[in-house]
């Protein structure tokens, strides 16, 4: 009986649909530090959700690099565990984040507030840009 229940539970877990978490464009080239061992990177913030973000830093850094990234927001500083992944375009390297802090998260999920109100978001797919385009000119307001 144990067995079953644990199959059910897992089959149901590998047909969960993954939700990507919502992305902002981080405006003002917000400044950040990331530690990689003894080195110190300073870099410049683009993107950033509650799973992670992607950050310009003056060097390439392999994928699988783990690291600390410190960053101010408009709710106070904070610092998180993360790891390097692919780079997200010629400007910019993805990361996630893997530990953070209960006040590190609370900081974060305050200031991604803050973003969502100012619509920083970043549009995930065509349709949602088309929607968005649709959205102004049937209010309208210019489309950008």
């Amino acid at each position: 009986m144990g067995k079953l229940l644990l199959a059910t539970e897992l089959q149901g877990m590998v047909k969960a649909k993954r939700v990507r978490s919502p992305r902002f464009s981080v405006p003002n080239k917000e400044a950040v530090l990331v530690s990689i061992g003894d080195e110190r990177l300073k870099g410049t913030l683009h993107l950033l959700s509650l799973t992670g973000g992607a950050v310009h830093l003056d060097k390439q850094v392999a994928s699988g690099t783990l690291g600390e990234i410190r960053i101010n927001t408009v709710t106070g500083h904070f610092s998180a565990a993360i790891e390097f992944l692919r780079m997200a375009n010629l400007n910019a390297q993805a990361f996630r984040f893997i530990a953070m802090g209960p006040v590190a998260r609370k900081r974060l999920e305050d200031a991604l507030d803050k973003m969502r109100a100012q619509g920083l978001s970043v549009d995930k797919t065509t349709l949602d840009q088309f929607r968005k385009l649709a959205r102004r000119i049937l209010s309208g307001r210019s489309a950008k």
